[in-house]
């Protein structure tokens, strides 16, 4: 049986050890031919807008320190250093036009809904209740037909751990 002395320096040496996380490891998700979004930092803020630059593409290739993200209408692949990501998503894809059209129907269809319960006055009419499903149904009219026009892609959000050199 070892002495608690033994314990006590095992447990020292272990403390003084410099650890430091395994940085060449990128999420299993973030793999070659993966379709991601990528937000990086801008040295001259923007008036407007989200702060940053928010890059589409598929990956490339992967390094230990960098991502290599192939960008429509670019000569060759850019070059992102792991340190500059401030957020990373990957896609899963768009849904099919008619799980979009009824996804973007509810959505529209209940904003337009309380906003026409809302407006509504005393003077139109109608009750709350009436002004709401009568709002609520052509919001969801008008959402559908967006939604099946134009299926949203769905991201998903990836942590990428960036990691500080231990010094020794």
């Amino acid at each position: 049986m070892a002495s608690p002395a033994r314990w006590l320096c095992l447990g020292l040496l272990l403390a003084l050890c410099p650890v430091s996380p395994a940085s060449a490891q990128w999420p299993s998700e973030v793999a070659p031919g993966a379709r991601v979004q990528v937000r990086l930092p801008e040295a001259e803020f923007q008036s407007s807008g989200r702060r940053g630059h928010l890059i589409r593409g598929r990956v490339a290739r992967l390094a230990q320190d960098s991502l290599y993200l192939a960008v429509t209408d670019s000569v060759g692949p850019l070059a992102i250093p792991r340190g500059l990501i401030q957020r990373l998503d990957i896609s899963r894809g768009r849904p099919s036009r008619t799980t979009s059209a009824v996804i973007q129907g509810l959505r529209l269809g209940l904003v337009v809904a309380l906003l026409a319960g809302l407006v509504n006055d005393d003077d139109s009419g109608h009750s709350f209740g009436e002004a709401a499903l009568i709002g609520g149904g052509v919001g969801f009219a008008f959402g559908a037909v967006l939604g099946a026009l134009r299926p949203e892609e769905r991201w998903r959000r990836v942590r990428v751990g960036v990691t500080v050199p231990a010094s020794f």
